[in-house]
């Protein structure tokens, strides 16, 4: 029977579900979510997750296997053991909570879609109701018809492997592995800066140093766990701008470091990394510098690391006491005061070309056009003066 499930690039494109359960849980009262190109995503209920998003792709494959039918028939258990997990009472309880989720979002687009046609703007649902049969407990589920149809008779395609979905388990590899698929139509390689692409995917990583080792970290497992092989290099274009190329059929050798050296780094982080005691340079430390650099400098993260090592003992801790130092800036004039810009935070209110912005729960800001900036971004923004905090999260207004 095929595995091989049908998807309109639209929604390899655009996020149908997020990859934060913990903030996706707390969203009781919906959420929404816009991209420039004028997709506008919509939920009255929690948003879905990664566990969603495999109950839905099985879903949807019981559908074209059936002829594309609108409306399907099954169990819990067929739903549930078809999907990797184990048939009970509460993977039931979570299918049913998934459903409720499908039902409640809302999608919609504006320019021209898959049947060729421009439109000012196009609504619809992922599904229309479901229900089970108290009986029998048989488990009916109706798709939006709008949206089966988007998919059906898209021009615009790619094929899904479902047991390659189910076999990446990481929300990050999953949802890096839908825009890769659409990215790689036509040509074999793409590029895309860091701080973009955590907004296209989106993650809640801020810093183009955190969100290149959490991509390298997904494309690793891809390339082990399905048939597309990824070489992921880094590009530096000026301070805080890192350029993630990614190239299909090629990917790294198997004799490549599992652990990063120095003589592997980025230039620049290299020479700051070196100053780190050669027992310290953990992949934790390093991630951290490179947060720093990206963040502060390199003058700044040399001044902190010479001070640390000077100070620091076994006792305390080398990672935690290096940590500190570059959050409180201890190598500063001022020791022990915290140098740097406010953290961002939800209902914290900046100024960006003349107008103000609230920050959402999720360190995002909306523009007047609906574009959504990252926390990436917006924090990129703050460090180079190009935006300032008016009002901090107590409400407080800043000089």
């Amino acid at each position: 029977m095929s595995e091989r499930l049908k998807q309109d690039m639209n929604f390899l494109e655009y996020p149908l579900w997020f990859q934060n359960s913990r903030f996706a849980a707390h969203q009781d009262d919906g959420y929404v979510w816009r991209d420039r190109a004028g997709y506008v995503y919509r939920t009255g209920y929690n948003p879905p997750t990664k566990t969603d998003y495999v109950f839905l792709c099985y879903l949807l494959l019981m559908s074209q296997r059936a002829g594309w039918q609108e409306q399907i028939e099954t169990t819990r258990y067929e739903v549930v053991k078809a999907c990797g997990m184990v048939p009970g009472r509460g993977n039931y309880d979570r299918l049913k909570e998934s459903l409720t989720r499908w039902q409640m979002v809302g999608l919609e687009f504006r320019g021209i879609f898959y049947d060729g046609n421009a439109y000012e703007v196009m609504q619809f649902g992922v599904l229309d109701d479901w229900d089970i049969e108290k009986k029998t407990k048989r488990l009916r589920v109706k798709f939006n018809e709008k949206w089966l149809l988007c998919i059906k008779e898209s021009t615009f395609f790619k094929f899904l492997d479902f047991k390659e979905i189910q076999r990446l388990r990481s929300a990050l590899s999953i949802r890096l592995y839908e825009i890769l698929i659409k990215a790689f139509q036509g040509r074999e390689a793409w590029e895309i800066d860091a701080v973009k692409l955590a907004g296209k995917i989106p993650m809640a990583q801020e810093y183009a140093s955190d969100i290149t080792l959490k991509v390298r970290s997904a494309v690793k497992r891809i390339n082990e766990h399905t048939s597309l092989r990824i070489l992921l290099s880094v590009r530096h274009r000026e301070r805080g701008k890192t350029v993630l190329i990614f190239e299909k059929n090629k990917a790294p050798a198997k004799t490549e470091p599992q652990n990063p050296t120095p003589c592997a780094l980025e230039p620049g982080l290299n020479t700051v990394v070196s100053l780190v005691p050669k027992e310290e340079r953990t992949d934790k430390t390093i991630s951290l510098v490179s947060r720093w650099l990206d963040k502060r400098g390199s003058e700044y993260v040399r001044r902190n690391i010479e001070y640390t090592n000077q100070r620091s003992s076994k006792h305390n801790g080398y990672q935690g006491y290096l940590a500190n130092a570059f959050e409180q800036g201890w190598a500063e004039d001022r020791p022990h005061q915290t140098n740097g810009l406010p953290n961002i935070e939800e209902g914290m209110v900046v100024e960006y070309e003349g107008a103000q912005y609230r920050i959402d729960a999720t360190g995002c800001i909306f523009l007047p056009d609906g574009v959504c900036m990252p926390p990436g971004l917006v924090r990129q923004k703050l460090d180079m003066g190009e935006c300032r905090v008016v009002v901090d999260t107590s409400g407080q207004t800043c000089s």
